[in-house]
């Protein structure tokens, strides 16, 4: 099978997780166009469904970023790159407490060095961590902010923002 193919056969089998989980294989394998009909599949029963929305954004960027070796420049103009972003503000929409959501939209707007936009993201994520109950996604949600922001702490301007947001994430992990 290439990277390029639609159908795994088994698409409309089996329960949401489990096509979920199905996706997700073939997308972490590179097999990104089998794993988004998969995923639009899931979200033509469901358009809100934020972890099948959240996937397909991952997807959609993994793939732009791999045909396009991360270029900035080619990232801006990417409809597929620019479609992640809308299953992230979807998402949002939806649920505006996925914290998730609020990452990777930071995480997407980093990749584009628009680094400004990226920390505003990671500090609406903060903020909604600051007002959830700590149980295991909110450790991980912290990890994954954590490790996001540190990456924005070289930035001589954004430093200091970048530096709180990250000393917060370790207090909260200790």
């Amino acid at each position: 099978m290439n990277k390029e193919s639609n159908s795994t056969g088994q698409r409309n089998r089996g329960s949401r997780p489990e096509r979920r989980e199905e996706a997700w294989g073939l997308g972490i394998q590179g097999y990104y166009d089998a794993a988004l009909q998969i995923l639009e599949d899931l979200l033509k029963e469901d358009p809100f469904d934020v972890v099948s929305l959240r996937l397909k954004g991952n997807f959609l960027e993994l793939k732009e970023m791999d045909l396009l070796e991360h270029s900035v420049k080619k990232l801006i103009s990417s409809a597929d790159y620019l479609a992640a972003r809308k299953c992230y503000e979807t998402i949002l929409k939806a649920d505006p407490e996925y914290v998730k959501a609020y990452i990777d939209l930071g995480d997407h707007y980093r990749n584009l060095d628009a680094n400004d936009r990226a920390l505003e993201y990671y500090r609406e994520a903060v903020r909604v961590l600051q007002q959830k109950p700590k149980d295991e996604d909110w450790k991980e949600d912290v990890e994954e902010v954590f490790k996001a922001v540190a990456l924005l702490t070289k930035h001589d301007r954004l430093a200091a923002e970048a530096s709180s947001l990250e000393a917060w994430c370790k207090r909260s992990l200790e």
